[in-house]
C-alpha cells in the first residue's frame, strides 16, 4: 500500500481512444496462438518519468501534455489496431477500433519522493489500479496512464494486453507512440502479426480458456541496483574460478539472485530442496526465416537450470550449468520442441498436474531493450521501471539508467525478510539506490 501523503487528488479524466483511421475489414479478426490461448489477460506493465525541466514549459500545461499524448497515440493505434480491438473468445480479437483506455492521474507528491520511495508499491501508482498483471481486468487490450505530480513532473505508463504480445511488443509500442509525439508526420514501420503461424491451435480446436495462471497473493517486490562497477566484479570474480571466462551480466545477476533467493528459501523451511532457474527467451533472432524485431507475438521458450544438491549452490557451478543449458537451447528446434508451448499441450490435457521435482525460480532479463529510448519529445527518461508482479520467486532484470542494472525480486514476506539481509547478496547490490 501507499504511504498515506501520497494519495490520488483526483482522475482528470478517463477516455477511449480510438484509431486515427478506421481499421480495414482485411484485418477484422486476429487470432491467438497456441500460448496466447493459453495465458490470462494480464499486462505488460511499463512505466517512464520525465521531471518538470525535460517538459519545459508544458510542465504547467497538463492538458496541453494530455493532449499531445492523446493525438499521437491515436495515430500509432493505426498500426497497432489489434490493441484498440475486443477479445471476442479466447481465440480472437475483433479488430473493431473500440479504442484504447487513457486516463489522467494527478499525485500529491513530488515525482522524486515516488521514484525513491524504499516501498515498491508507490511507485505503483503510475499504473492504473488493479490492472497490472492482473487476471480479469474490468478493462481492454490496452490501458494508459498519465500521471501528473505536483512539481510539474509526469509519468507515462502503458498496459498492454499479454495475450496479444510480449514485453519486446511492449516496448516496441511506446518507442513508436513516443516518435508520432516528437512527429505526427513520421514514418512508422507497420508491425508484423504473427497470430497463430508459429504455434497453431491444438488439432482438437483453441482453448476454450486459459490454463497458466498469474499468482501474486502474500507477495512483495523489493528493488536493487546494481552499479556498473559491481557487475564487473561479480563476472571477474566467477570468470577466474569457473570453465566460463565470459560470463554475461544477465549470467552472473541471475546465478546471484537465484543463490541467494534459494538460501533463504531453504533458511525457512529447515532444508534444501532441489531447484531449478527458469529463465525465457525471445526467440525473433533464433528461428529460420528470423523474424523482424517488431514482430507482434509472444515468440518466447524457456531453458531451466537445475540444482539438485545443495553443495552445487554456488555461483561457478550454476553460471557454468546456465551456460551448457543456454548453448542447448541455441541448438534446438524452438518450434517443434519449444518448452513453454508442450508444457500447455500437457496442461490443456486436463489431467492432474505432475509433483514438481524442483522448486521453481524465474529470471526475465529486459536488459537488451532499449527502454531510455521512448523520448515524447522531452529527452530520455529520468528513469524507466516495470510494476509489481506477477507471482513469487520471480527476478526482473533491467538496466538502471546509464549506469548498470536493476533487480526487482519478488518473494513472499517471510522469504523476502532472510533474503535482504544476505550479505553476501548485499555486498554487490544496493537495495535503495535512488533515481536522481
Amino acid at each position: 500500500m501507499a504511504s498515506p501523503a501520497l494519495k490520488i487528488l483526483s482522475r482528470a479524466s478517463k477516455k477511449l481512444i480510438k484509431p486515427s483511421s478506421p481499421t480495414p475489414l482485411t484485418q477484422k479478426w486476429h487470432k491467438f496462438s497456441l500460448i496466447e490461448q493459453a495465458q490470462t489477460h494480464t499486462y505488460v506493465p511499463f512505466g517512464f518519468f520525465y521531471s518538470n525541466n525535460q517538459l519545459g514549459a508544458l510542465s504547467n500545461q497538463p492538458s496541453q501534455t494530455s493532449k499531445l499524448l492523446e493525438n499521437s497515440l491515436s495515430k500509432n493505434l493505426v498500426s497497432y489496431y489489434p490493441y484498440a480491438g475486443h477479445m471476442k473468445d479466447n481465440a480472437v480479437i475483433d479488430c473493431n477500433d473500440k479504442g484504447v483506455e487513457f486516463l489522467n492521474v494527478h499525485i500529491d507528491a513530488p515525482m522524486s519522493q515516488v521514484l525513491n520511495d524504499k516501498d515498491c508499491h508507490v511507485k505503483d501508482l503510475i499504473f492504473p489500479h488493479g490492472v497490472a498483471w492482473e487476471n480479469d481486468s474490468e478493462y481492454g487490450l490496452a490501458v494508459i496512464q498519465l500521471t501528473h505530480f505536483d512539481c510539474g513532473g509526469i509519468a507515462v505508463s502503458t498496459c498492454l494486453s499479454h495475450k496479444i504480445g510480449d514485453a519486446c511488443n511492449g516496448l516496441q509500442f511506446s518507442i513508436d507512440w513516443a516518435k508520432l509525439a516528437r512527429d505526427p508526420n513520421a514514418k512508422i514501420t507497420p508491425p508484423y502479426y504473427i497470430s497463430d503461424t508459429i504455434f497453431p491451435s491444438p488439432p482438437s480446436g483453441p482453448l476454450d480458456s486459459p490454463v497458466v495462471p498469474s499468482i501474486l497473493d502474500g507477495c512483495t517486490q523489493k528493488r536493487y541496483v546494481f552499479s556498473s562497477s559491481k557487475v564487473s566484479e561479480l563476472r571477474s570474480s566467477i570468470a577466474s574460478v569457473s570453465q566460463v571466462k565470459d560470463p554475461t551480466p544477465t549470467e552472473v545477476l541471475s546465478a546471484l539472485l537465484f543463490k541467494c533467493v534459494a538460501k533463504a528459501v531453504t533458511a525457512n523451511s529447515g532444508s534444501f530442496v532441489p531447484s531449478k532457474l527458469i529463465q525465457y527467451a525471445d526467440l525473433r533472432g533464433m528461428i529460420s526465416p528470423k523474424l523482424p524485431p517488431n514482430s507482434i507475438g509472444n515468440v518466447l521458450s524457456h531453458f531451466s537450470t537445475h540444482i539438485s544438491n545443495e553443495a552445487d549452490m554456488n555461483l561457478p557451478q550454476i553460471v557454468s550449468l546456465m551456460r551448457e543449458e543456454k548453448l542447448l537451447f541455441r541448438t534446438r528446434d524452438n518450434i517443434k520442441e519449444n518448452a513453454w508451448a508442450l508444457e500447455i499441450l500437457e496442461l490443456a490435457k486436463g489431467l492432474p498436474p505432475k509433483k514438481k521435482e524442483f522448486d521453481e525460480y524465474t529470471c526475465s532479463s529486459v536488459c537488451k531493450f532499449p527502454f531510455y529510448d521512448v523520448d515524447f519529445g522531452w529527452g530520455k527518461p529520468m528513469a524507466a521501471t516495470i510494476a509489481t508482479g506477477p507471482y513469487n520467486k520471480l527476478f526482473n532484470l533491467m538496466n538502471y539508467k546509464d549506469d548498470g542494472i536493476e533487480a526487482f525480486v519478488v518473494l513472499n514476506e517471510q522469504d523476502m525478510s532472510v533474503f535482504e539481509r544476505d550479505e553476501e547478496f548485499l555486498e554487490f547490490a544496493s537495495p535503495y539506490a535512488n533515481y536522481f
